[in-house]
């Protein structure tokens, strides 16, 4: 029995996450994967491995120093793209050398930037692969209309090799926002003007529900994420994709306690009769948040077993009352993501999405990986 959780990872699930998405791609579209903050949460390097033998060549990771860490386990037949482009560089030339010495592409999303890496390519004299991120809407990070203008009147991007023109998605997981349609006609519009004056620049602006909202936004290269790893991309319809994490805390004690009597800080539960406690390992230093405290369950054997009090740093209590008392007396663990409660799941329970709870499990959960490659 481990002392603490057991993370589970079906990497043979990741794979096949990535294959379902390529299969839904037009013609003319390939599936990349986005492998950011350690895959989410999951190990970069087993993901990166198993994604890249199911034939995925396009990674994405948020910053250089992820950039290095993919490296060292992909070859330079692999593409690695950094989200956070230049912002994530802080050397005092124009650009680290990193980002030729580990073959990486940043992701350009203002008129410094770009400027920034126009000065490193002419001081390398050499033409270097970059990407341009567009704002269509989400107001997060891209040019706007009048910088893009600008940087393609300034000529500036003669002096780079243009790989991508992005956008993102803001609102994609539901399909019938109206925010979808009018970032597709401005991204169409952007990469239009862009394609002018490189027509071999690939474009790219479908995330994970983005996929499945339109072949038409496909276009060279999608990016899915939280797809991957098992999060709905479709919320408001079945999960098409494969459960990949499992979970499981393992019980430190066992307790009976009577009617009247509470658990935890705060005296917030309080038992109405008799009742079976379950005390595991795991709490909110290990991403098991505080509001989960008496909304989640847990499972044994195939039973609900409900979460009772407040989740405290490093403890959770279930109540174990409706087990059969064989079952109470041999209980090592209690899973908490399983083939009964997903990922999605328990982001509801926590008033959250999949993608907090997956970046969030903690570093103390011994890690444990599924793969046909052992």
């Amino acid at each position: 029995m481990s002392s603490t959780g057991i993370l589970t990872v079906n990497l043979n699930s990741i794979a096949d996450n990535w294959r379902l998405l390529s299969e839904r791609l037009s013609a003319d579209s390939q599936c990349g994967a986005v492998v950011k903050a350690d895959a989410y949460g999951l190990g970069v390097k087993p993901v990166a491995k198993s994604l890249s033998v199911a034939g995925c060549r396009t990674f994405f990771v948020a910053t250089l120093a992820e950039a290095r860490e993919l490296r060292d386990c992909l070859s330079v037949d692999h593409e690695i793209v950094v989200f956070g482009g230049l912002s994530h560089d802080s050397t005092y030339q124009a650009c680290a050398k990193d980002w030729q010495k580990y073959h990486l592409t940043p992701v350009l999303f203002s008129v410094a930037c770009v400027q920034r890496w126009v000065d490193f390519c002419l001081s390398e004299g050499n033409k270097l692969p970059c990407a341009i991120k567009i704002d269509t809407g989400m107001h997060r990070l891209g040019l706007s209309d009048l910088e893009l203008s600008e940087v393609l009147s300034s000529k500036l991007l003669q002096h780079v090799d243009l790989k991508y023109c992005m956008s993102h998605f803001a609102c994609a997981d539901t399909p019938s926002h109206p925010l979808n349609q009018t970032q597709m006609s401005l991204f169409a519009k952007a990469s239009g003007e862009l394609i002018k004056n490189f027509p071999s620049v690939k474009l790219s602006l479908a995330n994970s529900s983005g996929i499945f909202l339109s072949q038409s936004v496909h276009y060279s290269l999608v990016r899915p994420g939280a797809a991957l790893y098992g999060v709905n991309p479709e919320p408001a319809k079945m999960n098409p994709m494969k459960a990949v994490v499992s979970l499981k805390l393992p019980v430190m004690q066992l307790k009976i306690i009577q009617a009247g009597e509470t658990v935890g800080y705060g005296a917030e539960f309080v038992a109405q009769k008799k009742t079976a406690l379950a005390i595991v390992f795991g709490g909110y230093a290990d991403g098991l948040f505080r509001y989960l405290g008496n909304n989640a369950f847990g499972f044994c054997s195939g039973t609900r077993v409900p979460l009772v009090g407040r989740v405290s740093m490093d403890s959770m209590v279930f109540d174990i009352s409706e087990l059969d008392t064989s079952l109470q007396a041999d209980l090592a663990y209690i899973d908490i993501l399983s083939d009964q409660q997903s990922v999605d799941d328990l982001a509801s329970s926590a008033n959250t999405i999949g993608y907090e709870v997956l970046t969030s499990l903690g570093s103390r959960f011994e890690r444990r990986y599924i793969s046909d490659e052992g």
